[in-house]
C-alpha cells in the first residue's frame, strides 16, 4: 500500500512539474536566442531585458504590426528603425523588420543608444513612449504622465526579472 501511495505521489509531482515547464515556456518563451544573444553582445545590454521587451512588445511573434506603425518582434517604429540603420550603415526597409534577425539587431542597437540616455526604468519608458516625452517628463520632475508607459515598465521589469531566472 505505501508502494502505491509513494507511486502516486511521485506521480502527481511529475505531471505539475512538467506542466510547470510547458506552461513557463509557453508565456516566458526563449525564441531567437542566437540572435539576441550575438546582438546583446555586440551592443552590451542585458539579454534578459531583451528578451523580456520582446515578450512585452510583440509576444515573439515576428510579423507583428501595431496600431501605430511598430513592427516586428521589437516593435520598432520605421523612423526610429530607419535613424538606427542609418547610424549602423546598414541598408533599411519596413519589409526588413519583419526578419527576426534585423529587427533584433536594429532594437538591441536602439535599446542601447536609450540605455546610454537615460538610466534603466527611463530607458525602458523611452523604448515605450518615445525619448522625447522622456526628456520632457526628466525636465520638470521626472514624473511619468502616461498610464500606458507606466504599466509597461511594471511589464518588462516583471518580464526581466522572470528570464533572469530562466537564464541561470
Amino acid at each position: 500500500m505505501q508502494n502505491k501511495l509513494a507511486l502516486a505521489f511521485a506521480s502527481v509531482v511529475l505531471v505539475i512539474t512538467v506542466a510547470l515547464i510547458v506552461s513557463v515556456n509557453i508565456f516566458y518563451p526563449r525564441r531567437y536566442d542566437g540572435e539576441i544573444e550575438t546582438a546583446c553582445k555586440t551592443y552590451q545590454v542585458d539579454k534578459s531585458l531583451v528578451m523580456a521587451i520582446i515578450k512585452c512588445e510583440s509576444g515573439y511573434n515576428e510579423r507583428a504590426k501595431s496600431v501605430k506603425g511598430a513592427i516586428g518582434l521589437m516593435q520598432l517604429m520605421p523612423s526610429s528603425a530607419k535613424w538606427c540603420a542609418h547610424k549602423l550603415g546598414i541598408e533599411y526597409s519596413d519589409e526588413m523588420l519583419y526578419n527576426p534577425r534585423y529587427n533584433i539587431n536594429i532594437g538591441v542597437y536602439y535599446l542601447s543608444y536609450l540605455l546610454d540616455k537615460f538610466d534603466l526604468n527611463y530607458a525602458i519608458c523611452a523604448y515605450n513612449a518615445g525619448e522625447g516625452n522622456v526628456s520632457k517628463w526628466l525636465a520638470n520632475d521626472g514624473e511619468i504622465p502616461f498610464y500606458e508607459t507606466r504599466a509597461y515598465l511594471y511589464k518588462v521589469i516583471r518580464a526581466q526579472k522572470i528570464y533572469q531566472i530562466l537564464l541561470k
